[in-house]
């Protein structure tokens, strides 16, 4: 029987050197550490945002304050600006005329009558002189005289009260064009008050800008260092996965070794009777009837040769069967990939089913 020949499986296997496998064992073990579900989240402790510097707070500060600061001057301006362009009016002249002005004109006038005086003085002795003080000719000499006084005084009061208005006006003319100038210079002090404050102001803002940025670095460089901290152990993983990764492909092993014999065969699938030794291509009368194939094993009698008869089931099979022990009758047996089998037909006993 040609079933019993032993029959070779090649089997082809691929494994890491002892070394690499270690190593790999080492990275999934640190990767499953890493990524575990119950790792709490570790918030970053440190200070983000960068506060105001003082420079910004004074910056801050005074810009407020530089928003009303040219308020005074403007309304300063405002205020000479619109009475410099007021129209002169003569309450204004009153203002500027000369206080002495009065007083010039009255001596003036004192003067031209004091003259006047010792010119008729003069008339007077020449008509006593001449024997007509008191006449006709003399009473209108002295009426001409008297009315050319009166001109002369009159000419020169106007001539004074003039002098004294055009002097009063060139004033308030003066005092309007410095009252436009001065609203002008007020205008302008408000003006650059705004710009040198803004440009104090902007001085401020970039140093203390300078100052924040220069805190928000630190604190930067401070949150990526955390950041580094907590993607170190993955980097690490990552960097030697990557190593494992250009590491030569595992090495590839054959491995040789006969397959389970018929009986063994019948052992692991469970199988018995005449129908498993028909798939296993056996030729009747032969069973297996190794013991060690056989459960519940009992004697039920003996043959007339005195051969032990018994009931059993094959391991892993529960339908029951009749005959012998191959250990008990050697001469009717034979081995098979390891396993005894008997030859019924030198026997008197018959193999059957019981069930």
């Amino acid at each position: 029987m040609c079933f019993g020949s032993k029959v070779v499986d090649t089997t082809t296997k691929q494994e890491l050197p002892a070394w690499l496998e270690d190593e790999a064992k080492r990275i999934t073990q640190m990767t499953a550490g890493i990524t575990d579900m119950n790792s709490q989240y570790v918030p970053y402790g440190g200070e983000r945002l960068a506060p105001l510097t003082t420079e910004q707070q004074l910056a801050r500060q005074g810009a407020v304050q530089q928003s009303q600061a040219y308020r005074p001057d403007l309304q300063a301006s405002r205020a000479l600006t619109n009475m410099g362009a007021a129209p002169i009016s003569a309450e204004n002249i009153s203002q500027y005329q000369n206080p002495y002005s009065q007083a010039v004109m009255q001596t003036t006038l004192d003067e031209l009558e004091r003259r006047q005086q010792i010119s008729d003085q003069g008339l007077s002795d020449q008509a006593v002189k001449s024997g007509a003080y008191g006449g006709a000719r003399f009473g209108v000499q002295q009426a001409e005289s008297q009315r050319n006084l009166r001109d002369v005084q009159a000419k020169a009061a106007a001539d004074i009260q003039a002098k004294s208005y055009q002097q009063a006006l060139a004033a308030a003319q003066a005092d309007k064009q410095r009252q436009g100038a001065a609203g002008q210079q007020y205008g302008n002090i408000a003006g650059q008050e705004m710009q040198l404050g803004g440009a104090g102001l902007s001085g401020l803002y970039q140093a203390g800008g300078l100052g924040q940025t220069q805190g928000q670095a630190g604190r930067d460089i401070a949150y990526e260092d955390f950041q580094r901290q907590q993607q170190f152990p993955y980097a690490q993983t990552q960097y030697a996965a990557g190593i494992l990764g250009g590491m030569p492909q595992p090495m590839t092993t054959y491995q040789q070794q006969p397959t389970a014999g018929t009986g063994q065969r019948l052992l692991g699938l469970g199988i018995a009777g005449i129908g498993a030794a028909g798939q296993a291509g056996m030729s009747m009368p032969n069973f297996f009837s190794d013991v060690r194939l056989k459960d519940n094993v009992e004697l039920v009698g003996k043959s007339p040769s005195d051969i032990n008869i018994y009931s059993f089931n094959y391991k892993g099979s529960k339908d029951k069967y009749e005959g012998v022990l191959a250990q008990e009758v050697l001469w009717a047996s034979t081995e098979h990939d390891g396993y005894l089998m008997v030859d019924y037909s030198k026997l008197d006993v018959d193999f059957r089913r019981l069930n």
